[in-house]
């Protein structure tokens, strides 16, 4: 069976309008302001094709934002949950793990092996990172000084 060429949202009501004009202007997520525009866009007739120009999308997503319109409305908007397993530490064990990182943050293998001794758990350097960036932390590589093996007479000179 050939796809049409045009598929446009047909009805909706005034408040769905009004719902989907606010979910645009201050979703959560740019995907939930940009597929809610879609939906606009479609009900006031832009063409599927015009839809994924405007938005820089494969016309097949733009017809899954629509049937996902079509089968959950303003639910389908959100992006589904994606499996992942859990965090190997718990709250308590991460807020632990920063204030490790923190009193010693240029040594990230020792803040390593200190949570391993307290809690038993084994966790990866990239797993602290991404602790330590999810609390607003810095994460840069330490540059090391060669200021103690320099001579500082001739230092002094050529400044």
């Amino acid at each position: 069976m050939p796809r049409t060429a045009y598929r446009f949202v047909e009805k909706l009501t005034k408040l769905e309008i009004q719902k989907l004009q606010q979910a645009r202007d201050t979703g959560e997520t740019r995907r939930i302001r940009q597929r809610a525009h879609a939906i606009l866009l479609s009900y006031e007739g832009t063409s599927v094709q015009e839809i994924a120009r405007i938005f820089d999308a494969n016309r097949n997503t733009v017809g899954i934002w629509l049937d996902r319109w079509d089968a959950e409305g303003l639910d389908g908007l959100s992006d589904k949950p994606r499996p992942g397993s859990p965090p190997k530490l718990d709250e308590r064990e991460q807020e632990k793990a920063l204030e490790m990182l923190k009193s010693s943050p240029q040594s990230s293998n020792a803040v390593l092996s200190r949570i391993k001794d307290e809690t038993g758990k084994q966790i990866s350097g990239a797993t602290l990172k991404r602790i330590a960036k999810k609390a607003g932390l810095s994460w840069k590589r330490m540059r090391k000084s060669l200021r103690s093996k320099r001579d500082q007479k001739k230092f002094a000179t050529q400044a």
